[in-house]
């Protein structure tokens, strides 16, 4: 059998390169499908790329810790032909026999370029720090963001490498959040919407739901008020777009965005909301195991529209919030809070409310449009019972 290539895969819209930061095979090993064959990174996740069958690798074309271009060959084996993209799964491999590689180089470190991340090298060129003088704690000493962003804080050269994070559950993400969130902020034109709704039906369906035996899960707050924002863009389709290209791209799919607390920072995967309001719980349930456990791989990445932060479990009232940049909005929710509004008869009555705040791209969606759609989700909050019917 011709030995094909496995190359580089394309972990989102936005990745150019990525780093082998682990193998886990040897030219001649055999392996099955849905073993581990490398770990990659990039400046947003950790990925693990799997065999999709049956193989034995044949050679390895890059090194642990080495940058490699998408779509570059890593590795050839016996595999089959193709490979299905990850985010989508591996992209598409070279389907004829490839030339013998030389064997990767060592690390250079002196007269030479240093390895680093691209994040790294984008932080050192922009806060004009000598990536030389940087002791890399990442793997074969490669200089990751963290590395640039120890020697921002102290301005002086260390002296000793930084202790690494004990686990990808505990690394600092402060580099990676903050170069995203930088990004955001320049080159997307925000504007904000905030609304006042009834809480109280929804906390009684909820309440309802979870007390039934029947009930195949408990659902959160989190995922109602999810199965709300799908429900929204089904009912608004002119808001399930992103900007792309330098156009408003409209998605074919249904997914969100759920911005998820972890031990280095806030994540975001993307969860599917395509059917139910229970489907989705349990898929956001396992995304947020994933996120706090630093297992987050290609398959949470993904289109989505919009994102939801959730800080009422802090009983912080309202949130302001920024905008994903691959996204088009950011719904900021707070915590319940009483308050006295007039019934029918105008009579003072106390009830629950929450504050939405919906960060919106200027770009993508006008304020008319984007009003609408906050007003939907408002409605399918306050009237919560059509959120137990799935979508289709």
């Amino acid at each position: 059998m011709a030995h094909t290539a496995i190359i580089m895969p394309k972990l989102g819209l936005t990745m150019s390169e990525g780093v082998i930061s682990e193998w886990h095979v040897a030219p001649g090993d055999e392996v099955q499908m849905g073993q581990l064959l490398f770990v990659v990174e990039t400046d947003k996740i950790s990925s693990e790329v799997e065999a999709p069958a049956p193989g034995r690798i044949r050679e390895l074309l890059v090194a642990a810790g080495e940058t490699v271009d998408v779509g570059a060959a890593v590795a050839t084996w016996s595999g089959p032909g193709q490979i299905a993209d990850i985010a989508a799964g591996l992209a598409e491999v070279v389907a004829e026999p490839m030339p013998p590689s030389p064997a990767p180089s060592p690390p250079v470190t002196a007269g030479g370029r240093r390895l680093s991340t691209p994040l790294a090298r984008r932080l050192a060129a922009r806060e004009n720090v000598d990536i030389a003088l940087i002791a890399g704690t990442g793997p074969r000493g490669r200089i990751q963001a963290h590395d640039v962003q120890a020697v921002m804080d102290s301005r002086i050269r260390p002296t000793a490498p930084p202790v690494p994070a004990s686990s990808p559950a505990t690394r600092d993400l402060r580099p990676l959040i903050a170069a995203r969130v930088t990004r955001s902020k320049a080159e997307i034109p925000h504007f904000y919407l905030t609304a006042d709704v009834a809480f109280d039906a929804l906390n009684a369906v909820r309440r309802d739901c979870n007390t039934d035996p029947a009930a195949p899960r408990k659902l959160s707050v989190t995922a109602l008020l999810g199965a709300a924002v799908a429900r929204a863009l089904v009912l608004c389709p002119q808001a399930n777009v992103v900007w792309r290209g330098g156009r408003a791209e409209a998605l074919p799919g249904l997914a969100l965005g759920i911005a998820v607390d972890t031990p280095g920072g806030v994540m975001a995967p993307i969860v599917s909301a395509g059917g139910g309001v229970y489907a989705f719980a349990a898929a956001l349930d396992a995304a947020v195991d994933r996120a706090r456990k630093g297992r987050l791989s290609a398959a949470d990445l993904g289109d989505a529209a919009i994102g939801i932060s959730n800080v009422g479990m802090f009983g912080v009232r309202s949130l302001t919030p920024i905008i994903d940049p691959d996204q088009t909005f950011m719904l900021g929710v707070g915590a319940p809070h009483g308050v006295f509004r007039p019934d029918a008869r105008g009579n003072p009555v106390a009830v629950q409310e929450v504050t939405l705040s919906l960060a919106c791209d200027h770009r993508a969606i006008d304020g008319a449009g984007a009003a609408r759609f906050l007003s939907v989700i408002a409605e399918l909050i306050e009237q919560p019972a059509r959120l137990l019917i799935p979508l289709v």
